[in-house]
């Protein structure tokens, strides 16, 4: 009678509490992450059908007057009906955790991939850019050698001749920046790009020949940052065009790096993740840096404000 409803009653809500419980760990931490994860937002617009339906069915059996319980088998129907479809809609949510796993870490490993094709391709105009350099430290020093050999043999003439057309040969770039070759290529190759197409471009570099963290490092962050803010400036009114950088050594381990660009129009941020105009998803040159400066024991910060924005990366050795 009314002790077998009052019994059963307890025992449900009990069963609700035991099972609120147990979901609350997963709920706040394996399931938060993927619910926040913008890359599933649309996925989750189907998640909520089945737990209302659920409910709305849960509902409709609830007998509207309490003796309809006591009517045969009515309540151990109920509860027998009601537990069958928590377990549909836990092995439901269960398929749906291991679905929505399996496609983040599909989603993950496509960006991955992306990001080394880009880094891949990065370092090879890196080479790139370094090997025009050594070529052309290399055709330097044959030059030299002809003007040294004009000067012994005192032929004024030829030596003249040959100077006016070497300086006319010579762009007119100062693509010396510090004594680190691998920096002063990289930049010097991001120098001569902006120059090309009209960008003030300003560079403190105070680089040893020998750095305290690794060159390959190094010259990433350098790219990924200039890179970054001659697209930037591409797409910024002429007038308002600027890159400039800054790079020292500080207590002979750490590699202080800084480049301010102007911009126009809005900075795509959200949550602290910058994210790329030209694409939907995170900007891979900005992960980059975040990356490699974690990796090193680093930092690196990002701000925007009065149209200039502006990058501070510390590399540790």
């Amino acid at each position: 009678g009314p002790w077998l409803c009052l019994g059963a009653c307890v025992f449900y809500n009990a069963v609700c509490w035991v099972i609120v419980l147990a979901a609350y760990y997963p709920a706040t931490h394996t399931v938060r992450a993927m619910v926040e994860d913008d890359n599933f937002a649309q996925t989750w617009y189907v998640f909520w059908v089945l737990p209302l339906a659920f409910i709305l069915l849960n509902l409709f059996m609830i007998p509207r007057y309490q003796s309809t319980l006591q009517t045969g088998r009515v309540l151990q129907g109920y509860i027998v009906l009601s537990s069958a479809l928590l377990v549909f809609m836990f092995c439901f949510n269960a398929v749906f955790l291991l679905m929505a796993t399996s496609l983040n870490r599909n989603a993950k490993l496509q960006q991955e991939n992306q990001f080394l094709s880009m880094q891949q391709q990065r370092y090879e105009n890196l080479r790139t850019a370094i090997e025009e350099a050594r070529q052309a430290r290399h055709d330097m020093r044959h030059q030299l050698n002809q003007i040294s050999a004009l000067a012994e043999a005192g032929d004024l003439e030829n030596l003249k001749s040959y100077l006016s057309k070497t300086v006319s040969r010579i762009p007119n770039l100062d693509m010396c920046f510090c004594e680190n070759r691998a920096a002063d290529s990289v930049v010097g190759y991001y120098c001569a790009m902006a120059k090309r197409d009209e960008i003030p471009f300003r560079a403190r570099l105070d680089l040893p020949e020998t750095l305290p963290v690794d060159e390959i490092d190094m010259c990433l962050v350098l790219s990924n940052l200039l890179e970054n803010a001659l697209e930037a400036s591409l797409r910024t009114a002429p007038g308002r065009r600027q890159i400039e950088i800054t790079a020292c050594v500080h207590a002979d381990r750490i590699l202080l790096i800084e480049v301010e660009n102007a911009f126009d129009g809005e900075v795509n941020e959200k949550n602290g993740v910058f994210r790329s105009s030209k694409r939907r998803e995170n900007g891979i040159g900005i992960q980059s840096v975040t990356r490699i400066a974690e990796k090193t024991g680093g930092t690196s910060t990002f701000t925007h404000q009065n149209g200039t924005f502006s990058a501070k990366v510390m590399l540790c050795g």
